[in-house]
């Protein structure tokens, strides 16, 4: 699904910057034509209107000039006096400028009413008409001026060959560099579009893999709950007692195990509020202490507390989900430090902050897996089965340690084990008074 998504979004990406990209292209391209077609046509005129000038001030035209002009302007020459043409250079049979010639004194006699062909007419003022050829593609421009004795005229023509080889060439220019630009953006697109799906997969794969833990960890209280509801049928009424236990017990597992999904799912949809009140630091860990000092007893665990020997300030923070991650972190250091161990819960105020340490000489987390633990479902030992613990704790306290702007993290505690450290600012949030 992901790898169909990935090129769905390259192309279209894609597409529609490529779209973008010719629309520019060509409008770059109709602008580069247009003034250069227009400068073209004006530098024709400039320099018809030099050799006109020139033409009409000389009594005496060499053949000498006329090749230099055509040499240096690219154009054709045409001069008849008194309707007598003038040949300075023997024409190829192939050369296409006498036809060129005899369009262009067609078109600037019916349309500008310049007619070289009238040898007889008086001519006291020069007449000259410049216009464009479509067929074949050039400019002209033709001219009567007057002379002592009848009148000279002059047809010039500048075809546009070479313009159009230089607008071929322009285009061609412009398709590569948009072909370039096009494949550019692919490449781009289809890197760019990856990075933007990749979260997407990664997200999608936790979440299968947490519906398949959590559909685990469901279906294990499930089927002691259906096999002791089973077995309750046939069994005499004085044995019921116990399978009715175990229905009990599993079903407050699932209650628990619901409640913890639950607030992951609040959290991951952030629907999940805390409400800052007036709390105490110290307080909250001697609550904690007290709640489980009978537990560690019980498992012959050395059970200590610490806490800082000036006063500790009053700080705005949600009483309840604060007490809940020192309940989480002080119930896996109960649960993971052996018979004889010991657990320390601190308290230290550090510049800016406070920091609660829960401290135990368990097996320790290797380097490797302490920025795993926070993850969902996840266990350090596989075959620790204790069935109060689904994996869910540490991601929940992450989860509200993050809402009261501080960080958690683990180390390693001198001389073996685990420590916890929870790093909260003071005075985060205010309250209404």
């Amino acid at each position: 699904m992901f790898k169909r998504l990935h090129k769905q979004f390259a192309l279209f990406s894609t597409g529609i910057t490529s779209l973008i990209l010719a629309a520019m292209t060509f409008v770059c391209l109709f602008i580069s034509e247009t003034d250069a077609s227009r400068e073209s046509y004006l530098t024709f005129h400039t320099n018809t209107n030099t050799m006109l000038s020139y033409l009409s001030s000389q009594s005496i035209i060499s053949h000498q000039w006329l090749l230099e002009m055509e040499d240096n302007y690219g154009v054709h020459i045409r001069i008849t006096d008194n309707g007598k043409e003038l040949f300075y250079r023997t024409l190829d049979s192939g050369t296409k400028a006498p036809r060129l010639f005899a369009l262009a004194e067609e078109k600037a006699a019916e349309s500008y009413g310049v007619d070289v062909s009238d040898s007889n007419r008086n001519q006291y003022t020069a007449n000259t008409a410049v216009f464009t050829l479509d067929t074949p593609s050039c400019y002209a421009a033709v001219s009567l001026l007057p002379r002592e004795s009848g009148s000279l005229s002059a047809t010039v023509v500048y075809p546009l060959d070479r313009e159009r080889e230089q607008v071929l060439r322009r285009r061609m220019l412009f398709l590569g560099a948009a072909g370039c630009g096009v494949l550019l953006l692919w490449i781009f697109s289809w890197f760019f579009t990856r990075r933007l799906i990749k979260p997407l997969e990664e997200g999608q794969k936790k979440q299968n893999q947490f519906i398949a833990a959590a559909s685990h960890e469901l279906r294990t209280p499930l089927a002691v709950i259906l096999s002791s509801t089973s077995a309750l049928r046939g069994t005499p009424p004085k044995k019921q007692e116990q399978f009715l236990s175990h229905i009990q017990e599993e079903g407050e597992r699932m209650n628990r195990l619901i409640g913890d999904l639950l607030s992951l799912s609040s959290a991951d949809s952030q629907s999940w509020a805390i409400h800052p009140e007036r709390a105490e630091p110290d307080t909250l860990l001697l609550n904690i202490y007290e709640k489980y000092q009978p537990l560690a007893h019980e498992k012959g665990l050395h059970w200590n507390v610490l806490l800082p020997d000036t006063p500790v300030p009053v700080q705005h923070w949600d009483s309840g989900r604060i007490s809940q991650v020192l309940g989480i972190l002080a119930d896996n250091a109960v649960s993971y430090t052996p018979s004889g161990g010991s657990v320390s819960l601190e308290l230290h105020m550090k510049k800016g902050g406070l920091e609660y340490r829960i401290c135990d000489s368990g097996p320790g987390i290797p380097d490797k897996e302490k920025s795993a633990v926070f993850q969902r479902f996840y266990r350090l030992d596989e075959s620790h089965h204790d069935k109060e613990h689904f994996g869910l704790g540490l991601c929940i306290a992450e989860e509200i340690v993050g809402m009261h702007k501080g960080r958690i993290s683990v180390e390693d505690t001198p001389g073996g084990g685990a420590s916890f450290v929870v790093r909260l600012q003071t005075n985060v949030y205010s309250i209404n008074r």
